[in-house]
């Protein structure tokens, strides 16, 4: 047996998504409109803004390739510290030379149209250092991914210019590099020259003291007791030879360090500590010099900036001089054990001298000459093999090497048109989701039945569909719009409704109106008597569903007196009265209104009357007028009218008063229904003094403009004072909203039928 698919997780889903799309249908004109702005914007922008064009170009950095048989003086090879090639392609000295080299300054494209309020003369530093942090800001250096590639960019509303100035880039890298490695170079050639030059004038005279020793002596071979004297010194003398080279090279590394400027230290590690203090020094400095153009230095954060950069400088210039006590330390040493093995050599050579031994003495001369020449032949070799390395300054730097020159760029790298429309699109279209979505949750009205169940917990007698030429349009939109964020939907929603013109109803004016017979037209706006106006419409059959609501829901005669009331004004509560009256008279039912709003009336003015014809409610209530006397024809069959008559100056006293008993008890003897149209309820209390004289109290609302918390309130009134709420009524509902698909194309089908 198959097992069947569970539906309900499915139909829930689909719910919630048809839910998503009514808002989004609800909000489309400020959803689309929010599109068409953003993507609007980004074509204004794109188009406005003057094209920016990039060159590019890309460097090859490889491991030190080194031609020589030797290891140079100093190593500043790519593959020890990739990051040190792209910092320095981004170096502000390497920026300021190309500056200079290429007179930028005298460049529009590149410094700005001359200002007569600011000259853009070259020697002042402010405008130098806003050329040089331009050209940063335009300059990008990115290594490749898992390559020795380096990707170097410039961009400029130039396109000849930025490729040039590119160009000029690559080769001042490329002689930056040559004289960075080479310095040293040619600093240790001149160093080794001297030494060469004083251990040559020691081996002269050592040669002219051994020839003349030899000529004045007759030299005999060693003798057995002699040569193991003769071999200490020459083995004394070749470790002499050796502490010397050591001394000399320790010598020249001091010298190297205590020359090099600040952070500028040579064969520093990888990763070491002074490597590290003089990338926060220069990062500091960048910054500190880069705010200093716009704020002032005595800011607390200027003076904080200031604090850091020092104790980065201080703490630079401790590390350096560790490295230089180091290394004098190191050459100290050297120092140490070359003197030491020199006053050993010449405690030997006292030994041969107090032997006496001619040979002894000759032996350990020609030695101690034979030493220095090795050591002599060892310095003239490091001497020539920097010679040739200090020579390499007119070839390339040999491990790194352009591997693409920047050419003109054909289109501009900014704008890019295409994707700023494109993000405009889809920021826009998500901004709009979000923002219907946004104005939704911000929409704390009623709008629909069951926002009515949820929030106070009784039943919708009725909804009453709004016209569909209301949800439409933009201008409704911003309306509803400004009216949630005024807090005054209702007010300014019955506002434009008051203005609207629309189709009149032929009703026959009653003889106490105009005192003629003949039929007249009453104006009215779209919803009010719409029941007898258009009796196919929509609107109207859901005021017979209403009224269906209130025959069968309770026994014959036990509901007569109803007392209609609303939250608010503007709820359509005087329309709904009249509505709900008219089919109550077509289902063969006596009805009568009662406008016991003594404050602001409507049925007169509904119905084509007028208040101060014929007594009223508040004369028959002032007054000892009969109640026979202020019953009206209305104009349609079955439908009877009391309109308020003249507003009085005490309307809840004249509500609450015996004659309004009376008067109720008169008209239910002779009307199957009475509809009492009463003020808003949080407006004043007239419609909780008249509670107890109804036999039900239907609270009404409209769809969109109701607020929540105010119906909530009102249900809480009538709980206060045991007032029971038979039900809520809510008209000018969204079909989308309440009903969805169907109920809209039933409002199409009615209209076309």
């Amino acid at each position: 047996m198959a097992t069947e698919i569970p539906k309900e997780p499915q139909a829930g889903i689909l719910a919630q998504a048809q839910h998503y799309w009514h808002i989004l249908l609800k909000w489309k004109w400020t959803g689309g409109g929010f599109l068409v702005l953003a993507v609007a914007a980004a074509t204004a922008y794109s188009l406005l803004l003057p094209p920016v064009y990039t060159a590019t170009g890309s460097v090859w950095i490889e491991e030190d390739s080194n031609i020589l048989p030797f290891e140079d003086v100093q190593s500043f090879g790519a593959g020890s510290n990739l990051q040190s090639h792209i910092r320095l392609l981004q170096s502000r000295s390497l920026a300021s030379d190309i500056i200079e080299k290429m007179k930028l300054y005298e460049s529009p494209d590149f410094a700005g149209k001359p200002n007569p309020n600011r000259p853009q003369d070259p020697a002042d530093p402010l405008f130098r250092e806003q050329l040089i942090q331009d050209f940063l800001e335009n300059l990008s250096v990115s290594p490749a991914d898992r390559t020795r590639l380096v990707d170097v960019s410039f961009s400029n509303r130039n396109p000849q210019l930025a490729a040039n100035i590119l160009n000029a880039l690559f080769d001042g890298y490329i002689d930056m590099i040559v004289r960075k490695r080479y310095a040293a170079s040619a600093q240790a050639s001149e160093f080794l020259t001297s030494q060469i030059q004083e251990l040559r004038t020691k081996i002269e005279g050592k040669e002219k003291e051994l020839n003349k020793y030899g000529s004045e002596k007759d030299i005999l071979p060693l003798t057995a007791a002699e040569a193991p004297t003769v071999a200490r010194i020459e083995d004394i003398n070749r470790k002499l030879t050796e502490a010397t080279l050591a001394r000399v090279n320790k010598l020249n590394a001091y010298n190297q360090l205590k020359n090099a400027p600040l952070g500028e230290i040579p064969n520093a590690p990888e990763g070491s500590l002074i490597q590290r203090l003089r990338e926060q020094y220069v990062n500091l400095s960048r910054d500190y010099r880069s705010r200093l153009e716009s704020v002032r230095p005595e800011f607390p954060a200027m003076q904080r900036l200031k604090s850091e950069l020092d104790a980065a400088t201080e703490a630079l210039q401790n590390e350096t001089q560790n490295l230089i006590r180091n290394a004098y330390g190191d050459y100290q040493a050297a120092l140490s054990s070359e003197q030491s093995l020199q006053r050993l050599l010449d405690g030997q050579k006292n030994e041969a001298y107090k032997a006496n031994s001619d040979s002894v003495i000759y032996n350990s001369l020609r030695a101690e000459l034979d030493q220095q020449k090795a050591l002599l032949e060892a310095l003239s070799k490091r001497q020539s093999e920097t010679d040739v390395s200090s020579g390499l300054k007119g070839i390339e730097a040999l491990n790194v090497w352009i591997v693409d020159k920047a050419d003109y760029p054909m289109r501009p790298a900014f704008p890019n048109k295409r994707r700023n429309v494109l993000m405009a699109l889809l920021l826009g279209l998500a901004g709009g989701i979000g923002l219907a979505l946004g104005l939704e949750f911000l929409d704390n009205t009623v709008k629909t039945s069951k926002d009515v169940s949820h929030s106070i917990g009784v039943p919708t007698l009725g909804t009453v569909p709004a016209f569909e030429s209301k949800s439409k349009g933009p201008i409704a939109e911003i309306r509803k719009i400004v009216g949630m964020l005024r807090g005054k939907g209702a007010r300014e929603e019955a506002k434009a409704r008051r203005h609207r013109k629309d189709r009149s109803i032929q009703l026959t004016t009653p003889s106490w109106a105009n005192g003629d017979a003949a039929g007249s037209t009453i104006g009215t706006s779209q919803i009010e008597l719409i029941a007898a106006r258009e009796p196919q419409s929509i609107q109207a059959e859901s005021y017979r569903s209403i009224r269906t609501t209130l025959l069968v829901s309770s026994p014959p005669g036990r509901i007569k007196t109803i007392l209609l009331t609303s939250p608010l004004a503007q709820e359509g509560k005087s329309s709904t009265i009249s509505n709900m009256a008219i089919t109550l008279a077509e289902a063969n039912k006596r009805v009568v209104i009662v406008d016991a709003d003594l404050r602001k009336p409507k049925q007169a003015k509904i119905f084509g009357a007028r208040n101060g014809d014929g007594p009223g409610l508040s004369r028959y209530l002032s007054s000892d007028t009969e109640a026979s006397e202020v019953v009206k024809a209305a104009g349609l069959t079955n439908l009877r009218l009391i309109t308020s008559g003249p507003l009085p100056a005490n309307p809840i006293e004249l509500l609450t008063s015996e004659r309004m008993d009376s008067l109720v008890g008169y008209l239910k003897r002779n009307f199957d229904f009475i509809l009492l149209d009463t003020p808003p309820l949080l407006a004043v209390s007239d419609a909780l003094a008249m509670g107890p004289m109804a036999d039900a109290i239907i609270l009404v609302a409209r769809g969109g403009h109701t607020p929540i918390p105010a119906l909530k309130q009102a249900k809480q009134k009538l709980d206060a004072h045991k007032l029971k709420c038979l039900g809520v009524i809510l008209n000018g509902v969204d079909l989308v909203e309440q009903d969805g698909y169907y109920a809209k194309q039933y409002y199409h089908y009615s209209k076309s039928g």
